[in-house]
């Protein structure tokens, strides 16, 4: 079932039980995922719900496949080895929706004439957003910004603390009435379904395979 399926049938889902999930969220994080990178995606303003998910969906994807691709020592990703993001979602009067989460990469890009893991996953970032762009139809662009995973346990906490603030459903005069932060939270592994990706996987952006997740037809029904 679509998110937006769910959230139709029960849009009050989590307002009473929103503090209980932001810690169970904070818990999740700090103690059971090895995560790498913490990220932040915009989308310009006010974007559509299904539109951000699909890039991001899509975005994580390509970038599973240029790690593979520069891998000379790899010729399969199996789900396992893809990366794992937990995305949250974020509501404001400025932008209206953007993403705060956290990327683990089971699969290490080879860096070749990089300096750095981080100039590279920039570069991987960089490019393909800007493939994306044409997927937002409010003509905005993708935004992204990430930093490595901090060396203390202090700073690790703060970045899981920060992007879990705003975890409250929005008010009725929003562009997102009613709009309930867990639902739209991603697990990526759980949510998206990551395929077994081989050398000869189709890379294009309209040829990658859809959102299992994604509002379909007879989710409007």
């Amino acid at each position: 079932m679509s998110r937006w399926k769910t959230y139709m049938k029960n849009p009050e889902l989590g307002s009473k039980e929103s503090a209980v999930r932001k810690k169970w969220m904070a818990d999740t994080i700090w103690n059971n995922f090895e995560w790498d990178y913490w990220v932040t995606f915009t989308f310009g303003y006010n974007p559509d719900l299904e539109e951000v998910e699909d890039i991001l969906y899509k975005l994580h994807y390509r970038l599973d496949r240029r790690i593979l691709k520069h891998r000379k020592d790899v010729s399969t990703l199996h789900p396992k080895d893809r990366s794992e993001w937990i995305l949250f979602p974020h509501i404001d009067g400025g932008r209206g929706l953007h993403y705060h989460g956290f990327v683990k990469l089971n699969t290490r890009p080879h860096i070749g004439s990089y300096d750095t893991e981080w100039v590279w996953l920039k570069s991987a970032l960089d490019d393909t957003c800007k493939k994306l762009d044409s997927l937002l139809s409010n003509n905005g662009k993708i935004g992204t910004r990430f930093y490595e995973r901090g060396r203390s346990d202090l700073d690790d906490l703060r970045t899981v603390l920060y992007s879990l603030n705003n975890f409250t459903k929005s008010k009725p005069n929003t562009p997102y009435p009613n709009f309930d932060p867990f639902l739209y939270s991603i697990l990526s592994h759980v949510d998206w379904k990551p395929s077994y990706l081989n050398k000869h996987s189709r890379n294009k952006i309209h040829d990658i395979p859809p959102r299992p997740n994604k509002f379909g037809l007879f989710d409007s029904v």
